[in-house]
């Protein structure tokens, strides 16, 4: 096995245990000793590669929102049933990790993470006169009133073991992104 291979295990048996033990305790009751027992590890192992739990958790979201926002980027069309297929789609593709990331024991500010990527890319506003009347300030209220409404469905799709299809949960979600730039 090669040092690039023997580097990608070992993070990967590090990042596996942490979410095992992510499923069962929040973080700020997690160890590095816990995560090094779980990976069969030393902790000196743990240290070449990051510098506390929440470096780690730091790392995995970061690699997870890089990732997102690469697939967005490259995506034709940026419409919001589009964007949020690709969220779920990633969250399900790794679903033990993200179920983990958006619960109580996870990062609260994740999902924030999420939707902030897409504010970022323009996304979910339409580009229609009646927004663009709006202030810099009253689009951004608008914007997370959408976005905390979605991350609130896609928390309670991830809370039911990510059981509904994609495409029902986005269908739904475009509904209420649709009535809500209706009747503003």
């Amino acid at each position: 096995m090669g040092l690039d291979a023997r580097l990608r295990y070992t993070r990967m048996v590090i990042k596996n245990s942490f979410v095992e033990l992510l499923k069962k305790k929040p973080i700020n009751k997690i160890t590095v000793k816990e995560i090094c027992d779980k990976a069969e590890i030393n902790r000196a192992t743990f240290y070449k590669h990051y510098l506390d739990v929440y470096d780690l958790l730091d790392k995995i979201e970061e690699q997870f929102l890089n990732e997102l926002k690469e697939k967005i980027v490259q995506a034709n069309e940026k419409s919001f049933s589009e964007t949020l297929s690709f969220i779920m789609e990633a969250l399900k593709a790794d679903a033990e990790i993200y179920k983990s990331l958006f619960s109580d024991h996870g990062d609260p500010m994740f999902p924030k993470k999420v939707f902030d990527i897409c504010y970022e890319l323009d996304l979910v506003m339409d580009k229609s006169a009646a927004n663009e009347q709006l202030s810099p300030t009253q689009k951004r209220w608008l914007y997370d009133y959408i976005a905390y409404g979605c991350n609130g469905i896609l928390s309670q799709w991830i809370a039911e073991n990510m059981q509904e299809p994609i495409s029902v949960v986005v269908e739904f979600a475009e509904q209420l992104v649709k009535s809500t730039m209706r009747n503003r």
